[in-house]
């Protein structure tokens, strides 16, 4: 009974299942090398389907650590489910409509003109901003954080 016993403990225990972590989507380091110093990624607001499923890396410059490039990804559910990404550079800014000290992402070369501006509220949080550089408003379902 004990060598029973010891042979479905070590059985048991031998059976680990080990699960992969899927890739990300976004390559760990851009073209010039520089590595991700921030990813977010949201549902927001979408008026021709179920939801936008919306996602950006910012890499970052290996010396100075300041924001170099993006890329972007969207996804509309409900209508073609296919990942549409873009890719350009960062350019950091200061000011926003409701505060000159806010720093600003600003997308530059491929980014869609809707989502050019970002508020950066804190390291894990950004704002999708409109063109007068305001917080957009989404709808009692969703947002623009």
């Amino acid at each position: 009974m004990v060598s029973a016993l010891a042979s479905l403990t070590f059985f048991a225990t031998s059976c680990k299942v080990h699960q992969v972590a899927p890739s990300p989507w976004y390559s760990e380091t851009n073209a010039n090398g520089d590595s991700v110093i921030a990813v977010y990624e949201s549902r927001i607001p979408c008026p021709d389907c179920e939801r936008l499923k919306f996602a950006l890396v910012i890499y970052g410059n290996t010396q100075t650590n300041l924001p170099s490039t993006y890329t972007m990804a969207r996804v509309y559910v409900g209508k073609n489910n296919d990942r549409l990404t873009n890719s350009g550079n960062v350019v950091v800014k200061q000011g926003t409509s409701l505060d000159s000290m806010h720093i600003v992402y600003q997308l530059s070369s491929g980014a869609p003109s809707e989502y050019q501006f970002f508020w950066k509220v804190t390291k894990d949080i950004l704002f999708i901003l409109d063109y007068n550089l305001a917080p957009r408003v989404g709808d009692a379902g969703q947002g623009y954080a």
